[in-house]
């Protein structure tokens, strides 16, 4: 019996090969391993949800950024209405050799960073719950505290991101009146991440909104950017 959350992935990866933004030949079977991720959250005292230990153990990929159209004015405001535009995230890249190297080069440095007395200057445990997964103008981070979300409270969502050159998290809006940092929130989580840039949930909406100004359709080959070897 297949766990809903590798279905759930499997059919992400066939859907961003289906749109034409992927092709199957960039993605290989994973050498990602149960007791790869058991090491990882050792190391770093953490415990990673299903569906993300789900997407390690998918597939690997080398490619480096993405692109998929989203709300302008964020995922909290998704209404019909609200205009689409396309933005781009930097994924961690899996490699088939010694696949979580980039995850864990990601989780030193964004503690090295937050530690830093000269930069952010936080204790180890106020940032420990995050793992960083990406770029978006800055560090894309997963919030492991975060185990309830709800869809209509941006409070209680898991992705969020640190933006680049910004160590006063305080002044940033990064750290609440109870001193707890919650980052700015992007996404609910990270099936929502995957909904929007794997499977295209606004491209529809989106080719309406280019219909309707009289613009050209989207040439989804270029909404993944390989790297160049």
């Amino acid at each position: 019996m297949i766990h809903t959350e590798d279905s759930f992935v499997r059919k992400a990866y066939q859907a961003l090969v289906r749109r034409g933004a992927a092709r199957a030949s960039m993605f290989v079977s994973s050498t990602v391993t149960d007791m790869d991720i058991d090491a990882f959250e050792t190391e770093f005292g953490i415990r990673l949800p299903a569906l993300f230990c789900a997407y390690l153990k998918a597939y690997c990929y080398d490619f480096t950024t993405i692109c998929a159209p989203v709300p302008l004015d964020g995922m909290a405001h998704a209404g019909p209405e609200s205009e689409k535009g396309l933005c781009w995230i930097e994924l961690v890249s899996l490699p088939r050799e010694d696949p979580l190297r980039n995850l864990y080069a990601g989780m030193e440095s964004f503690r090295r960073v937050c530690t830093d007395r000269e930069l952010v200057n936080l204790n180890l445990e106020a940032v420990k719950n995050f793992v960083p997964i990406g770029e978006m103008g800055g560090a894309l981070c997963m919030d492991l505290s975060k185990t309830k979300v709800a869809v209509d409270d941006p409070a209680t969502w898991q992705i969020c991101r640190f933006r680049e050159a910004v160590f006063d998290w305080r002044g940033a809006g990064y750290i609440d009146d109870r001193g707890v940092v919650s980052g700015e929130k992007l996404f609910p989580d990270f099936k929502t991440l995957l909904e929007v840039y794997f499977c295209g949930r606004y491209d529809r909406a989106y080719e309406q909104q280019l219909r309707a100004c009289g613009e050209e359709m989207p040439d989804y080959s270029f909404y993944i950017w390989e790297k160049k070897v």
